[in-house]
């Protein structure tokens, strides 16, 4: 199936362990499309099973009927951006992920494809959807990158509590009103802030998108998801090997600093291999953090909707399947 309009985007989203990913190269398979990734942490190189990247589901059985009985004939392999992107000993931050988002989707329209904005990191998603300004140039016409990092300040700020970072933010700027909890990102809004002399609120301010967007949410019962995050947990540690994944990222030269940095999965095993929580303790911590992730997920997905943002929530791939045929057949045009 062909996708004919040149400014379509779908974008799927969700908690962690909902099966976005799944459901995404499923979907692009029968309209046609390529995956573009929304998450903060995939972009690394390396990081594979603690990010979730589940590289194996972009590979899908292609099967044939002849005379009622179904045969396996081949494979096909979904095509993903903005995955292993990055160093994880290397900075990586919204805007220079802003810029590849959006040079992947241009890319993948240019071909007659169907561009699939897949994630949880609502801020990521959230930014291309809107056209975040980013520094004070909309990211279809800047060739930079924003705002340049400030070593220096950020090596200050990074000393600093969640809450301090908010009160360095609302001097600098009396109109934020953010409640982030992440200090990578105050800490990025500080410098952006700080740099430009300009509101937080101006410098994130989207400009008209040249998106025509449906956005699916995948909406599971709270107990669903609870039983999906502690059964994939147990899978990386006992299957999948994350924890030797963060041992080999540390021997390749990513200091426990950093890895901690990168929150979850990574904090808790880096801890764990540094004698700090022995190994039940280890994944009982992150159970919690993972609920609790899974939970600000949500949050943020609402707040977005109450912003005015439309959110069609499904629980399955038929509806899924139905609301994109309908969105396609319609003329070109905002959905805001």
């Amino acid at each position: 199936m062909k996708n004919k309009n040149n400014n379509k985007l779908l974008v799927i989203l969700g908690p962690t362990a909902a099966g976005k990913t799944k459901l995404a190269v499923k979907l692009a398979h029968k309209f046609n499309g390529e995956i573009v990734s929304a998450d903060s942490r995939q972009v690394y190189r390396g990081m594979d099973v603690g990010t979730g990247k589940d590289l194996q589901d972009y590979v899908l059985p292609v099967r044939k009927s002849i005379k009622s009985k179904v045969h396996k004939v081949n494979t096909a392999k979904i095509p993903h951006h903005c995955i292993d992107v990055a160093s994880p000993k290397t900075e990586f931050n919204l805007a220079k992920y802003v810029k590849l988002a959006h040079r992947a989707i241009s890319d993948i329209q240019r071909k007659g494809k169907l561009p699939i904005l897949v994630g949880g990191t609502g801020l990521y998603a959230q930014a291309v959807v809107e056209g975040y300004n980013l520094g004070g140039a909309h990211p279809h016409t800047i060739k930079g990158v924003g705002v340049k990092p400030d070593k220096k300040l950020r090596a200050s700020l990074a000393k600093k509590s969640v809450a301090e970072l908010r009160k360095i933010l609302k001097k600098l700027d009396p109109q934020s009103k953010t409640k982030l909890d992440n200090k990578r990102y105050l800490i990025r809004y500080i410098e952006m802030v700080k740099q430009t002399k300009l509101p937080l609120k101006k410098l994130l301010t989207a400009s008209d998108s040249n998106y025509d967007c449906l956005i699916l949410g995948i909406n599971l019962p709270r107990a669903e998801i609870v039983k999906l995050i502690d059964k994939r947990l147990i899978e990386r540690i006992e299957k999948q090997g994350m924890i030797e994944e963060v041992e080999k990222l540390h021997k390749a030269g990513v200091s426990w600093k950093r890895l901690e940095s990168f929150g979850l999965e990574y904090k808790f095993v880096s801890q764990y291999l540094r004698g700090r929580a022995d190994k039940d303790e280890m994944i009982v911590k992150l159970s919690i953090a993972i609920h609790q992730f899974a939970k600000r997920q949500m949050t943020w997905w609402r707040r977005w909707e109450r912003q005015g943002r439309e959110i069609r929530w499904i629980d399955n791939y038929k509806i899924a399947k139905e609301l994109i045929k309908h969105w396609l057949k319609k003329s070109t045009g905002s959905n805001m």
